[in-house]
C-alpha cells in the first residue's frame, strides 16, 4: 500500500520546540501493519526530516494511546531549564508578548532582592566580583546573604576567609537534599557569618569530601520543577521568611560556569537581576548572547507580576589601559554585543525609555592584587572597581528617607499636583519671573556692572539676566537691544529687515558699526532717560527732530543721521554727557543679537559684523565711561567666531553661564515647586531641620537661595523621589543631570523645566488609575517624559536658532541610530563643528584632528528619531 492510496483520519504536523518536527498520523490503513511498515508508507521521500515524536496509529489506538493527553499538543513548559529557556527565546510564540523587568515597576519588590552572579566561561571573576559586591552593600549598612550554588567547585566561603569553619553535614547541599525529602532543616545551623561588624553572611555549598561529592550525585534539579515540592524555591522562601535571626536585604547566587542542571533555575526562576560575567572575546559572543535572549523570554519566581530577570553586565578583566585601540576592542565591542543581544527589547520592552547599555554594563579592569589574593582585600580601595555594581542592586532597595514618608501625602497629592506649576517657556515668556529666578555665584557674578560680556550656551539663561536686570527696581537699566518678545513699547528695538536697511545706510555713506552702535545707545538713552535728558551737539539736535514712535521712524532717524560729518564724534560726545548727567549706575543692556539679525546666512554675516563692531566700541569706550556701563548678552558659538582688535580685553571681564553644581541647577524646579503652599506644608512637615524651618517662614523665593545642597536634596527627593531602578544613575538626580546634558556636557534650565511640566501631565493621569504615594511625582514619570523633552529641544535647536543644521539633522534620521560612523556624514564638515559646537553631537571615538565616530546626546536622541546602538 502506497503512501497515496493510505487513506488518512487525522494528520497532524507541529515544528519540534528544539529541533525538527513532531508528526501524527491517524489511518486505518495501520491495521495488522509493524510500526517499520507503518514509517515506510508514511515517510516515503521524506528519510532526510528530522522527526521528534512520530505517532502513526489507528483511530482505536489513538484512543488508547491519547487518552490523558494528546502528545503533538505539548509545547514549551515555563520551566526554568537550559534546553526549555534557549528554545523559547527561538520560538516567538513562546515569548512573553511585553518584557517587564523590576526596575519598571513603581513599587518595590518585597525584599531580599535576588541577583544571580553567572559566567558561561570562567576566569572572568565572577566569584570576586560577586564577593566584594557583598562587602561594599554590606559597608553601606545593608544585610547581604551570599549563596554558593557552584556546587561542582565549592570555593565562596574561601573568598571570604571561611573555608576552615565549613563543617561536615554542612551548607547548601544537606539543605536542598533535607528539603526534597520533605524536612525542615535549621538553616541556621548552614550559614556562616563574615563579619563581625557588617551583616554579611554565606551559606557555603558545603565540605567537598567524599560524602559531598556522594550527596551531590542524588540531586536532580530538573525533577525539581515537575514535582510538588521545589527545595530551590522553599530555599528562597526560607532565607526571606523570619526563620532566620537577620533579614536580609539582598541575595547574592553564585552560579557554576556553564549550561549546568542547576544554574538555569538560577538564571531564569529566581533572578530578579542576573549579573552576566563575560571577556568579550568572540568565543563568548554566540553562547552569551543565547543566555541573553533565552532570559528575556523568561519569567521568575514572582510570577503573580509577570516579571522578567532583569540582565546586568560586567565585562572582565580588561586591560587597564585608555589606549583607543584598547577601549575599541573591549568596551566599544562589548557594548556593541550588548546592544544586539538586547535588541528585541524595542518592540516588547514596556519602559517609556529604552534601555541605554553602557547604563547595565561594567568594565572591571585587570588588577593583579586582586587577581593573585587568596581572598577578597579589606582595602577599601580595591573595592572601588566593584562600586557600581553593588549600586545596581542599592537602587532596588528602598533608602532611609522613602522609609519614612508622610502619611499625610496620600490626602495632599492630587491638591499638589494641581498647585504645582512648572514655566517651562523662555525667558521671555515666564510668570513670576523674579519671585523663581535662582540667584547663584555666577549669576550674581554675571548682574555685576562691571562685567560687561555674558556667554552662554542657547537655554542657559543668558535672557533670565536680561529679565532680572530690566525688572530689578533697586538697579537702573536701559535697554539699547532686547529679543523681540521683550521688545514692549521700545522703538529702537529694532528688527532683521530693519538692520538690513541700516546695514545698506552704514555702506552708502560709508559709516562703521561703531557709528550705528554709538547712535542707538544714545537713541535708547534719550528715549528712556530717568530724569532730565542731557541734549546733544547742535549739529545732531536739529537733526533729532521729534522723537520716534515707530520702529519706521528710527531707521529714517538713522538715515538722516549717517550722511553727518563727524556723526561718530558727536555721538560719542552725546553719550558722555549722558554718563555725566547719570546719579548711578545705570546698565546698558543689549540681548536679542543672536536671532535679531535673521537667519539666513547674509543675515549671520551682517550679524557678526554688527557684533564685532559693538564688541570693539566696548573696548575703546567702555572704561571711559564712569556710570553708564555696557552688559552685553551673546550666544557662545557667535562669540568664538568673532574677529575684531583687542578681542583678549574681555578676557577676565566676561562669564560663562554654566550650571556647574546640581543643587544649584535643581533649585530652579524647587523654587517653583514651592510656590504651591501645600507643598510648602509638606516640605516644613518632613524635613525637621531649624534653619530650614525659619526660612520656609519667610517666602519662597528668598528662602530657596539659601538652601544648602542636602536640603535641596532633600526637597528634591520629595517632590520626585531619590532613585531611579534602572541604568547607572542610581539617584533621579543624576539621571535628570544626565540624560538633559548636550553632547558637551551643558545643562539647559529650560530643558529641565520642560521634563517637569511633561512629568507632572503624565503623572496626574498616571495616579487616576495606578495611585503612587510615595513622591508628588513618581520616578518613572521622568523617563516617560523624555522624548517630549527631546522632541521640543531639538525643534528649539532647529528653528529658533539653527536651522543651517537641518540637512544633517536629516541625514542623522536616515542613518538611525548613535554612535555611528564618520564616514556616513561625510560632506557636511560645517555642520558638524558646528553641531559640536551647540552640542548636538559629541565624539565617541577618535581624537579632534581624526573623528572615527560621533554620538548624539540623550537630550536630542529620541527628538532626531535615533536609537542607541552600543552607546558608551
Amino acid at each position: 500500500m502506497s503512501r497515496a492510496a493510505l487513506e488518512i483520519t487525522e494528520l497532524r504536523v507541529q515544528p519540534d520546540p528544539f529541533l525538527g518536527w513532531r508528526i501524527a498520523v491517524i489511518s486505518r490503513g495501520f491495521d495488522g501493519k509493524s510500526k517499520q511498515e507503518r514509517k515506510n508508507i508514511a515517510l516515503e521521500g521524506l528519510k532526510e526530516l528530522t522527526i521528534q515524536w512520530l505517532d502513526l496509529l489507528t483511530p482505536e489506538e489513538k484512543e488508547q494511546e491519547w487518552a490523558d493527553s494528546v502528545p503533538i499538543d505539548c509545547t514549551l513548559e515555563n520551566v526554568p531549564l537550559w534546553p526549555e529557556a534557549l528554545a523559547r527565546s527561538r520560538s516567538g510564540s513562546s515569548n512573553p508578548e511585553a518584557i517587564l523587568f523590576p526596575s519598571d515597576l513603581d513599587e518595590d519588590l518585597d525584599r531580599p532582592i535576588v541577583a544571580t552572579f553567572y559566567s558561561l566561561r570562567g576566569g572572568v571573576g565572577r566569584s570576586t566580583a560577586l564577593a566584594y559586591t557583598a562587602r561594599i552593600l554590606a559597608s553601606r549598612g545593608r544585610t547581604v546573604l551570599c549563596v554558593d550554588m557552584d556546587l561542582e567547585a565549592p570555593g565562596l566561603a574561601a573568598l571570604f576567609g571561611k573555608e576552615d569553619e565549613v563543617k561536615d553535614q554542612q551548607g547548601l547541599v544537606f539543605v536542598l537534599l533535607s528539603l526534597e525529602q520533605g524536612e525542615e532543616p535549621d538553616i541556621r545551623n548552614h550559614i556562616l557569618r563574615v563579619s563581625e561588624t557588617d551583616e554579611i553572611y554565606c551559606l557555603p555549598a558545603g565540605l567537598p569530601n567524599a560524602n559531598y561529592a556522594r550527596l551531590l550525585s542524588f540531586m536532580e534539579p530538573g525533577a525539581w520543577y515537575r514535582e510538588d515540592r521545589n527545595p530551590l524555591r522553599e530555599l528562597i522562601q526560607i532565607l526571606s521568611s523570619d526563620r532566620l535571626p537577620f533579614k536580609p536585604d539582598v541575595i547574592l547566587l553564585d552560579a557554576r560556569t556553564g549550561m549546568t542542571p542547576l544554574n538555569g533555575p538560577l538564571l531564569f526562576d529566581l533572578a530578579d537581576l542576573a549579573i552576566i560575567v563575560f571577556f568579550p572575546h568572540p568565543q563568548a559572543q554566540r553562547g552569551t548572547g543565547e543566555l541573553v535572549r533565552a532570559l528575556l523570554a523568561a519569567e521568575t519566581r514572582r510570577s503573580e507580576q509577570r516579571l522578567t530577570p532583569e540582565p546586568r553586565f560586567i565585562v572582565s578583566p580588561i586591560p587597564a589601559s585608555k589606549a583607543p585601540e584598547v577601549v575599541e576592542r573591549y568596551q566599544h565591542r562589548a557594548i556593541e554585543w550588548i546592544g544586539d543581544w538586547l535588541s528585541v527589547l524595542r518592540d516588547k520592552q514596556s519602559r517609556s525609555e529604552p534601555i541605554k547599555e553602557s547604563d547595565i554594563t561594567h568594565f572591571i579592569p585587570y588588577r593583579e592584587e586582586i587577581a593573585t589574593s587568596d581572598k577578597i582585600l579589606s582595602n577599601q580601595e580595591t573595592w572601588r572597581d566593584f562600586e557600581p555594581v553593588a549600586e545596581w542592586l542599592e537602587r532596588f532597595l528602598p533608602t532611609a528617607s522613602e522609609e519614612e514618608l508622610p502619611n499625610s501625602l496620600s490626602d495632599s497629592k492630587g491638591q499638589i499636583l494641581n498647585e504645582l506649576e512648572f514655566s517651562a517657556g523662555r525667558a521671555e515668556y515666564q510668570d513670576n519671573f523674579l519671585e523663581t529666578f535662582v540667584e547663584t555665584q555666577l549669576v550674581n557674578r554675571a548682574l555685576h556692572p562691571r562685567i560687561p560680556l555674558i556667554l552662554g550656551r542657547k537655554g542657559t539663561g543668558k535672557t533670565a539676566i536680561f529679565r532680572r536686570l530690566v525688572e530689578d527696581s533697586e538697579k537702573t537699566s536701559i535697554v539699547v537691544l532686547s529679543p523681540s518678545d521683550l521688545k514692549d513699547d521700545r522703538p529702537w528695538v529694532i528688527n532683521s529687515e530693519s538692520f538690513t536697511a541700516i546695514d545698506e545706510a552704514l555702506e552708502t555713506t560709508g559709516k562703521s558699526w561703531r557709528d550705528f552702535w554709538l547712535l542707538q545707545t544714545c537713541l535708547a538713552c534719550h528715549l528712556s532717560w530717568p530724569g532730565e535728558k542731557p541734549q546733544p551737539d547742535a549739529a545732531l539736535l536739529q537733526v533729532l527732530g521729534t522723537d520716534p514712535t515707530r520702529e519706521l521712524e528710527v531707521v529714517r532717524w538713522f538715515e538722516s543721521l549717517l550722511p553727518q560729518s563727524q556723526v561718530g564724534l558727536l555721538a560719542r560726545d552725546w553719550l558722555t554727557r549722558f554718563d555725566r548727567a547719570a546719579q548711578s549706575t545705570i546698565i546698558l543692556l543689549f540681548d536679542g543679537l543672536d536671532t535679531g539679525f535673521g537667519n539666513e546666512q547674509p543675515n549671520r554675516e551682517r550679524r557678526t559684523k554688527a557684533i564685532e563692531g559693538l564688541l570693539s566700541l566696548i573696548t575703546d569706550l567702555g572704561d571711559n565711561l564712569k556710570k553708564l556701563k555696557f552688559k552685553v548678552l551673546l550666544r557662545e558659538d557667535i562669540w568664538r567666531r568673532l574677529r575684531f582688535d583687542n578681542k583678549s580685553h574681555f578676557f577676565g571681564r566676561s562669564v560663562v553661564l554654566e550650571w556647574r553644581e546640581r543643587a544649584d541647577f535643581f533649585k530652579v524646579i524647587i523654587k517653583q515647586a514651592l510656590k504651591s503652599d501645600r507643598f510648602k506644608v509638606l516640605v516644613v512637615n518632613s524635613i525637621q531641620q531649624g534653619s530650614l524651618l525659619s526660612n520656609l517662614s519667610s517666602s519662597s523665593d528668598a528662602f530657596s537661595d539659601y538652601l544648602s545642597e542636602s536640603q535641596v536634596f532633600e526637597i528634591w527627593n520629595l517632590l520626585v523621589g531619590e532613585r531611579m531602578k534602572g541604568g547607572k544613575s542610581a539617584f533621579t538626580r543624576n539621571w535628570v543631570w544626565k540624560r538633559i546634558a548636550d553632547g558637551s556636557n551643558n545643562h539647559s534650565p529650560r530643558a529641565l523645566l520642560e521634563l517637569f511640566v511633561e512629568a507632572k501631565d503624565w503623572e496626574i493621569n498616571e495616579q487616576e488609575r495606578n495611585p503612587y504615594q510615595k513622591t508628588i511625582i513618581r520616578p518613572r514619570a521622568l523617563s516617560a517624559s523624555l522624548e517630549k523633552v527631546s522632541e521640543k529641544a531639538l525643534d528649539a535647536l532647529i528653528n529658533e536658532e539653527f536651522s543651517e543644521l537641518q540637512e544633517l539633522i536629516d541625514r542623522l534620521i536616515s542613518i538611525g541610530r548613535s554612535p555611528f560612523k564618520a564616514t556616513e556624514v561625510t560632506g557636511l564638515d560645517d555642520q558638524l563643528k558646528l553641531a559640536r559646537e551647540v552640542g548636538l553631537l559629541s565624539i565617541y571615538e577618535g581624537t579632534e584632528d581624526y573623528v572615527e565616530r560621533y554620538k548624539v546626546p540623550d537630550l536630542y536622541l529620541s527628538g532626531i528619531g535615533m536609537t542607541r546602538k552600543g552607546q558608551a
